[in-house]
């Protein structure tokens, strides 16, 4: 139990702006080998995005005590919602991603939910090769890879989550939204650990600055 600020500093550093995580990530994809090895891993039913996960059969399983905030949605959940708006203008017939944690998505707890943007892939992208590549080997920070989902268009070979601008919503109206998917445990754990880096991540000159003042 850390006794003084300074204390407290220390044991902060290694947890709010480790990107441990992030390299953990980067040396498990690039371990598994080429791009087309590395998406057959990820693009494997379940793998990193499922079927929804839904409150009642969480219930009957015993995964959740009947105590517990039932939830309509989870962090992470890929959705499509038509009353998102991004830098002021309304977004239609496009996939999100949940960005907002899911004990923040309990109905009135939050008058509004961040979402992320999913981009499709296509086949006919000249580009496709290129991008799949990049996302698969978790170089950037900017997009996530996401295998094809649920209602996709049949040319469609993956997704990018996009971490590069942020999509606002009332949460009553997300909370009607259409739920294609939910991430995995593993799925949610690279989602949470891009999240981390973006949000909070250490250089050390600033940790210099901070400390100087």
């Amino acid at each position: 139990m850390p006794l003084n600020l300074a204390e407290l500093e220390a044991q902060l550093q290694t947890l709010s702006h480790d990107d441990n995580a992030l390299k953990i990530i980067q040396n498990f994809a690039l371990k598994l080998g080429k791009t087309n090895q590395r998406q057959r891993v990820f693009n494997e039913k379940g793998a990193i995005v499922g079927e929804p996960i839904i409150y009642q059969d969480m219930l009957l399983r015993g995964l959740i005590a009947p105590e517990e905030d039932p939830f309509i949605l989870l962090q992470g959940d890929i959705i499509s919602t038509d009353t998102a708006y991004f830098l002021g203008e309304r977004i239609t017939g496009m996939k999100f991603a949940v960005a907002t944690s899911t004990c923040d998505l309990i109905p009135k707890r939050r008058q509004y939910a961040t979402l992320l943007r999913v981009q499709p892939i296509k086949k006919d992208d000249p580009n496709a090769k290129q991008v799949l590549g990049e996302l698969l080997k978790f170089s950037s920070t900017q997009r996530m890879y996401l295998p094809p989902l649920p209602n996709d268009l049949p040319d469609v070979i993956g997704n990018a989550l996009v971490f590069d601008g942020i999509v606002q919503v009332r949460l009553e109206d997300l909370l009607m939204a259409t739920r294609f998917a939910s991430l995995s445990l593993v799925g949610w754990r690279i989602f949470g650990s891009l999240v981390r880096t973006i949000m909070a991540r250490a250089g050390e000159s600033e940790v210099r600055m901070r400390k100087s003042v």
